[in-house]
């Protein structure tokens, strides 16, 4: 969503680790990244997704027959330069062009490049070896105290 944007939006957002976002076509038939409560505004602020940013689709029931993905679906956006587009690559090494997904699609940020500490609430299992990576770090009496 960001080469159109950059040359064509006065104001842009950039996507956050953890936020939800959806697809809206706009009244020149190309597709924007906007947050999820803006889907329905006649003139949202666009989203701008960074290069290797990874998101998590939630496809319904029709838009999963038309792409022939399943209920969720995680892929990597992709800033190409030559030609210039923005596509999502699934894990089947399919891309999709942002103007090729159906309006009113949603889906979240799950880790943007350069923030991915950021992203251990969506990823409970490492959130969990890093506080006992931390704990290992406290002095040996203090965590001996804790367990009594």
């Amino acid at each position: 969503m960001c080469w159109f944007s950059t040359e064509y939006a006065h104001h842009i957002e950039e996507a956050k680790t953890g936020q939800r976002l959806g697809i809206k076509q706009m009244h020149w038939h190309s597709n924007w990244v906007v947050r999820e409560t803006e889907i329905d505004a006649p003139r949202p602020c666009p989203v701008c997704l960074i290069d290797r940013t990874r998101v998590l689709f939630r496809f319904s029931e029709s838009q999963q027959a038309s792409l022939h993905l399943g209920i969720e679906a995680e892929a990597v956006f992709r800033m190409l330069k030559k030609p210039k587009r923005d596509v999502f690559e699934f894990s089947d090494a399919r891309q999709i062009t942002l103007g090729d997904l159906p309006a009113g699609l949603i889906f979240d940020v799950l880790v943007v490049p350069g923030a991915e500490e950021l992203s251990t609430v969506l990823e409970p299992e490492q959130a969990v070896q890093q506080q006992e990576e931390e704990r290992e770090k406290e002095p040996f009496l203090a965590r001996l105290l804790a367990r009594w």
